[in-house]
This record gives structure tokens, C-alpha cells and sequence, in this order.
């Protein structure tokens, strides 16, 4: 019976251990800067993602939209952006919006993220003439 008593104790920290490491112990992406944070014209836009522990990527992998990239698109004919994040404008002057998301977990591939997914973003302006 001593045996027995002992084993709970054990049983039950092993199973917070790995309760904690299933529920996202990870570092979790927070924010997204975009630079440059405006551009005229034609612009090579980069992302950076900033971990909860401080640390930084550059590139950061991510999704390049016009707008949110779970929202129809109603300016294509305007400007374009492309997976890289390379922006240019196309037949409209004005002041778009371009925007970076990426998944707040690093361990999900940007092809399995959608509109459900925890997701930070960023934003950047992109004046056409």
C-alpha cells in the first residue's frame, strides 16, 4: 500500500509536467513590425517578429495581404503584394494598407493557418501616386 501511495503523487506531477508542455509553455510570437513602415510606389516591405522572450526574427515567414488575408480582397485591381512582400501599385493613387500575419504559435506552418488560427499582424502604408 506504501507503494501505492507514493506512485500517486508521482503520477500527478508527470501529468501537470505534461499538461503545461501541451498548453503552450513554447515562446509565442507577440508582435509584427513592419519596415519600411511607409513606401511610395514600389516597395520591398520586410516583417519582423518579436517572441515573448524577446528575441527577434527577421525575415519573419508570413502572410503578405492587402488587407487581412481572410478578407476579400476588394482593392486587387489597385495595388498587388506578394508572398515575399514585395508591393507595387497598379492604377489607383491613394494610401493602402499591407499587411503581415503570422500564427502566434512558431510550430504551426503558414499553410495550415486560418481564420481561426491565434494569429498576430502588422501593418505598413503604401502611398501611390
Amino acid at each position: 500500500m506504501r507503494k501505492l501511495w507514493f506512485l500517486f503523487p508521482c503520477s500527478v506531477l508527470l501529468l501537470i509536467a505534461f499538461s503545461m508542455l501541451a498548453c503552450g509553455s513554447s515562446n509565442r510570437l507577440q508582435s509584427i513590425r513592419i519596415s519600411p513602415a511607409t513606401a511610395s510606389s514600389h516597395a520591398q516591405f520586410t516583417a519582423t517578429g518579436t517572441y515573448a522572450d524577446g528575441s527577434k526574427v527577421v525575415p519573419l515567414d508570413a502572410l503578405w495581404s492587402q488587407n487581412s488575408p481572410w478578407v476579400k480582397n476588394q482593392i486587387a485591381d489597385k495595388i498587388s503584394v506578394d508572398a515575399n512582400g514585395m508591393a507595387s501599385c497598379l492604377t489607383a493613387a491613394g494610401t493602402f494598407s499591407i499587411q503581415a500575419t503570422a500564427p502566434v504559435d512558431p510550430h504551426v506552418p503558414l499553410s495550415q493557418m486560418g481564420p481561426t488560427t491565434l494569429q498576430v499582424y502588422g501593418t505598413a502604408q503604401l502611398t501611390c501616386p
